[in-house]
């Protein structure tokens, strides 16, 4: 009777409309794979791992999030023992040891770690929030700011090591927005700011010093457009940008796009795939995209505000903060507003692990909903 009472519950109460906005994206985006790359398998690989995911996503909804997180060290630590074994024994493509092989297929670590320390982060936050609001303290204190900033930094700085920068940067906004919800004092949060402010400008002062090469190309490429080699490090920020005008208001039509069809936009079905729906969608069909991410990310915020408890709303907050920088960096990037920095789409972009670590992070989402009443 309680197995029947517990299906039908879940049936009842699972969030479907989540689920169905995710699937429509990752459908569109195993639909734009093979548009991209018609002669290679990797639509039919996009689709096994989203059939890993969906899997993924409820079981992660299924089992208490509270469980869950008693098991957050364990999680934690097994993905920065991947980032350490990914090291020495990683897959190494374009100059990035980030995968492991197994087999026909690989995983990469830090991926599954952005879950990681999302599970990390909440319960300790969760717990420092509780006492501060017993005490009528409402503020993080320095101390547990920096026990939060250390526990990020750890797969930071071995992702660092592969060498990863983008992947490297997603944590930031983990930690951000979890520091912010959690209660950071205004103070810490101005000086923030400004820290990042005067690093970024340090940082572009001495670039020659402190980037390779590559990665100051990519950087003038979005700060002096003109100058940009269109036939060098400037040639993919050119091309995206060609994609997405030639689509105009309606696009080029699915599977007669130019750009990815004829391989002038390299990779165009992983960190481009954007580029490629607005060629053949246009901006009808971006915008439409665009309203599915919203409509996820705003569905998200609501459980988050309706969660039982702290440790809930914590965890939705990381997962969407996470989900809200991709969206923004991958876009930025195929319009030439940011530099090419390798930030898939999620549920859109070419990779298995990114898709099945994202549709853990929905399940979490959904757990929080599901468990948002007391038993």
């Amino acid at each position: 009777m309680t197995t029947h009472r517990q299906k039908r519950r879940f049936l009842l109460d699972f969030d479907w409309w989540l689920l169905g906005g995710a699937l429509i994206l990752a459908l569109l985006g195993v639909v734009e794979i093979y548009s991209s790359q018609p002669q290679e398998d990797f639509w039919k690989r996009q689709l096994w791992w989203l059939g890993v995911g969906l899997v993924a996503m409820f079981v992660t909804a299924t089992v208490d999030y509270h469980r869950i997180l008693q098991t957050a060290p364990f999680i934690y630590g097994a993905c920065v023992f991947l980032l350490v074994l990914v090291l020495p024994f990683g897959q190494e493509v374009y100059g990035t040891k980030a995968w492991l092989g197994l087999g026909r297929f690989s995983i990469q670590p830090s991926e599954f770690a952005k879950i990681g320390t999302i599970l990390m982060l909440a319960p300790f936050l969760a717990e420092r929030w509780e006492e501060h609001r017993k005490t009528k303290h409402p503020y993080l204190t320095m101390r547990e700011v920096l026990a939060a900033l250390g526990i990020t930094a750890v797969p930071v700085l071995l992702i660092l090591l592969e060498p990863d920068v983008g992947t490297a940067l997603t944590f930031f906004p983990i930690v951000g927005g979890m520091l912010f919800v959690a209660g950071l004092r205004p103070r810490l949060i101005a000086t923030g700011v400004v820290g990042v402010a005067v690093a970024l400008s340090l940082g572009w002062y001495f670039r020659h010093h402190v980037l390779k090469p590559y990665q100051v190309q990519r950087i003038e490429t979005i700060v002096h457009p003109e100058r940009a080699d269109r036939r060098g490090y400037g040639y993919q920020t050119y091309q995206s940008m060609i994609a997405v005008g030639s689509g105009g208001l309606t696009g080029r039509g699915l599977f007669r796009g130019t750009q990815s069809r004829l391989r002038f936009l390299p990779k165009a079905y992983t960190d481009f795939i954007a580029a490629v729906v607005a060629e053949e969608l246009g901006f009808l069909g971006m915008l439409g995209v665009l309203a599915l991410y919203a409509f996820l990310l705003l569905r998200a915020l609501n459980h988050a505000k309706l969660a039982r408890d702290h440790v809930g709303t914590l965890l939705v907050t990381g997962v969407v903060s996470l989900l809200g920088f991709h969206i923004l960096m991958n876009l930025g990037m195929i319009v030439g507003l940011v530099p090419v920095i390798g930030i898939p789409l999620p549920l859109m972009s070419y990779g298995g692990s990114a898709l099945v670590a994202t549709f853990i992070g929905l399940g979490l989402i959904a757990n929080v909903r599901l468990h948002r009443y007391v038993n």
